[in-house]
Order: structure tokens, then C-alpha cells, then sequence
């Protein structure tokens, strides 16, 4: 501000003494001049201390220029930049963005996925797999005793209705301890007029073996003669008796499906 007064005053002393000088001019023309009255130019020129020309800066080719009009001052750059009104404020990013309302939080991860309940944990592989109760060894499997052979073999092969023999009888009949025997079953014929017989013996062990095959040709050799005279087809059906042995087993078979009853053996030992 005070520049620009100051470019003012100064503007307006030089207007005034240039239209002075002007006013002065047109004074001596048109009065006669006297040596007494007329001032001289030195004086009537002469300005005011205000208005001397080592005080004042002269002024610039445009001012000069136009000595009609005042020019008026050019406001500073920061004077004419001013607008009428005082702008307000630009509000910040975050208070233009600040909604109504406060937003709520969003929740976090953990809170949002939280189930009703806590979770159980997973079990290992391990305790997944594990029982409840450990098992029981399986046991191994029992081997067929001599009478579950025989009771396969005449489910196979059809034999006239027979007799089971006690140890007794047994050791009566074929003269064989049961003290080397394991187990055995002896069938024989319900009636006297068959010759039929079926008998299996397991040893305990494999060297007895022989013992039993001695027994069961006593046996053979009983059976033919009580035939002999008697039935000529039971007496020749017993001469054709058959001893297989397998190992600690020995079987004796007196049969016209010997063949038969003997694979119906193998087949059940091929069970076991």
C-alpha cells in the first residue's frame, strides 16, 4: 500500500507542474511583458520543494505520455488477484469424505469367520485310526480234527448208514494205543451185511505212522474173513480196501466210491 501512494503522489506533483509551466506559457503570451512585473522562468518554473527533481524520480515514458487523464495506479499483483469476497476454505479430503454417520468398524478376519462354539480340534491321523479297544489277536486257525474230515466226506460221497467207534472199540478192533494218536474217527457199518468201512487216523507224530498202518491190516483181514463165506461181493469189496497217507494222517477206506471218498479227503485238507 504504501508504495502505490507514494507512486501516486509522485504521479500527481509532475501533472501539477507540468500544467503550471503550461498555465505560465500562455500568461506571457497574451499580457505585454514588463520588466518589473513578469517573473522569470527560472521562477515561475521553479517548483516546489515537494515537486524538485532530485527528490522526485522522473516519470516513466508512458506516464509522460499521457498527461490528459490521472492514471491510475496499478494495483499490486496481490491487490488485483483479490477477489471481492474472502474464498472460504477448501474443506480437507477428510472432512469432505466424512459421511453422516460414523461407519463402524468392519471386523477383523478372526472375528468375522468366529463360529458360535470353538471348534473341536481335528484328530490326528493316528488317534482317528485308533480303536477303542485294542483287538484281540485273531486265533489261528484250528486244523480239522479227524471226525470233521470223515463228516465232509460222507457229505460228498454217500456211504450205507455207519457206526462211530469209541477209543475202546477202536483199540479192540484195530489194535492201535490211542496214546500215538492225535485224533481219530472210525465208522463202521450199523448192520452186519456191508462190508463198508471208513476210518481216519492222525498221529502224533509221522514215525507212528506205521504203527496205524499195521492196525489197519489187521482190521482188513477180520472183515474178509467174516465175508468169505458169508457175502462173496462184501468179502471181495473188502479185499479192495484202500491206505492213503498224508502226512500225519492215515486213512483207511473199504468202499465201491473208494476213488470218490478219497479225493473228497484231499479236498478237505486242501481247506484247512
Amino acid at each position: 500500500m504504501k508504495k502505490s501512494a507514494m507512486s501516486f503522489l509522485l504521479i500527481t506533483a509532475l501533472l501539477g507542474s507540468l500544467l503550471t509551466a503550461c498555465s505560465g506559457n500562455a500568461d506571457k503570451n497574451n499580457s505585454t511583458p514588463t520588466a518589473t512585473s513578469s517573473p522569470t522562468a527560472s521562477e515561475s518554473v521553479s517548483p516546489s520543494p515537494e515537486s524538485s527533481p532530485s527528490e522526485q524520480p522522473e516519470a516513466s515514458p508512458s506516464e509522460s505520455a499521457q498527461p490528459g487523464k490521472t492514471p491510475e495506479p496499478s494495483p499490486s499483483p496481490s491487490e488485483s488477484a483479490k477477489p471481492d469476497k474472502k474464498p472460504q476454505p477448501s474443506p480437507s479430503p477428510s472432512e469432505s469424505a466424512k459421511p453422516d454417520k460414523k461407519p463402524q468398524p468392519s471386523p477383523s478376519p478372526s472375528e468375522s469367520a468366529k463360529p458360535d462354539k470353538k471348534p473341536q480340534p481335528s484328530p490326528s491321523p493316528s488317534e482317528s485310526a485308533k480303536p477303542d479297544k485294542k483287538p484281540e489277536p485273531s486265533e489261528k486257525p484250528k486244523s480239522l480234527s479227524s471226525g470233521d474230515i470223515v463228516d465232509f466226506m460222507l457229505e460228498q460221497v454217500e456211504q450205507p448208514v455207519s457206526l462211530d467207534m469209541s477209543a475202546e472199540q477202536m483199540e479192540e478192533a484195530y489194535g492201535i494205543d490211542p496214546d500215538i494218536l492225535e485224533n481219530f474217527a472210525v465208522r463202521a457199518p450199523f448192520v452186519n451185511i456191508k462190508s463198508n468201512e471208513l476210518a481216519l487216523f492222525k498221529v502224533k507224530k509221522a514215525k507212528d505212522a506205521a504203527a496205524v498202518k499195521k492196525g489197519i491190516e489187521k482190521r482188513a483181514g477180520d472183515i474178509q474173513k467174516s465175508f468169505e463165506s458169508y457175502l462173496p461181493d462184501q468179502y471181495e469189496n473188502s479185499k479192495n480196501y484202500r491206505v492213503v497217507t498224508q502226512g500225519n494222517y492215515v486213512l483207511f477206506i473199504i468202499s465201491e466210491s473208494a476213488d470218490d471218498l478219497e479225493k473228497a479227503f484231499k479236498g478237505a485238507l486242501a481247506q484247512k
